[in-house]
């Protein structure tokens, strides 16, 4: 039983030493980038925001 505590204790110690690492930048990036993607999305394509609607642009399409 002891053998089994004293293997937890080492998994325990080598988990905080990985939690202390940094986050790679490209994953930043990405995160930061996809956010700024979501407000874009939201504000370009949310009819009471922009007018833009998927009905407007139908008619427009059938116009030319």
């Amino acid at each position: 039983m002891e053998e089994k505590l004293d293997e937890l204790k080492e998994f325990l110690v080598e988990e905080g030493v990985d939690a202390k690492r940094k986050i790679p930048i490209g994953w930043l990036i990405l995160f930061w980038g996809l956010i700024l993607w979501g407000i874009y999305y939201f504000v370009a394509y949310t009819p009471s925001i922009s007018g833009w609607s998927q009905q407007k642009a139908y008619e427009e399409s059938i116009k030319k």
